[in-house]
């Protein structure tokens, strides 16, 4: 994506400058909006049609997660990018467990929160590396991955098989006549509800255990 419509949600001014000069950097061209608060934000992402969401998670309003739940209730097609002082490793899974897209600690280097945002767009999930290694991140037990397989809705299983058949975003929204926006909740849900952060990894494991997912679709 060479152009992005982006709202920067944080009630700090000078790290909202940090994410617009981060913006700036990931496209060629852009254009944002800036919210200080939950109520505003909410306002804005509402019928904004807003590519991307940078979401802080302590500014007013926010409630702790509440607010990144209600955020996702609103606009449940734009990928949302929790940005956050809070490292820890709880809260990192909770936030991808309640919606967000990615989690990008604010320790991070504008060249690590750049590739992050271009990885979101892109309809990874972005998570900070040493969070992956804490974490002992590796393929997936079969069985396992096949139970999570039965969590996803049979939209998000169709959506599965066709990224296991190497199709594009593009093409999966032809081929089910979708808007390509959707196609990318729902790869980003697909994602989530996998525990993967990459279309690769979800495609690895999937790929081994093709037939349940055709066993899975009704």
């Amino acid at each position: 994506m060479e152009s992005a419509k982006v709202l920067i949600a944080d009630d700090h001014p000078l790290f909202r400058e940090a994410l617009r000069q981060v913006v700036d950097s990931a496209f060629s061209a852009c254009s944002y909006h800036e919210a200080k608060n939950l109520p505003d934000a909410l306002s804005m992402a509402t019928g904004g049609d807003f590519d991307l969401i940078l979401l802080d998670l302590r500014m007013p309003g926010m409630n702790g997660f509440t607010g990144l739940v209600t955020m996702r209730n609103e606009v449940p097609a734009t990928p949302i990018v929790v940005v956050s002082a809070d490292e820890e490793p709880d809260s990192i899974h909770e936030a991808i467990t309640f919606g967000a897209s990615g989690f990008i600690p604010k320790s991070l280097s504008k060249e690590q929160m750049v590739q992050a945002v271009r990885n979101v767009l892109q309809g990874d999930v972005f998570l900070p590396f040493d969070h992956l290694e804490s974490q002992g991140q590796t393929a997936l037990d079969d069985g396992d991955f096949g139970s999570r397989i039965a969590q996803l809705t049979a939209q998000q299983r169709k959506v599965l098989e066709m990224l296991v058949r190497g199709k594009s975003n593009k093409v999966i929204a032809f081929e089910l006549d979708l808007a390509e926006s959707t196609v990318k909740a729902h790869v980003s849900a697909v994602l989530r509800k996998l525990n993967v952060t990459s279309r690769t990894q979800a495609v690895i494991n999937a790929g081994k255990i093709t037939p349940k997912l055709v066993e899975l679709r009704a």
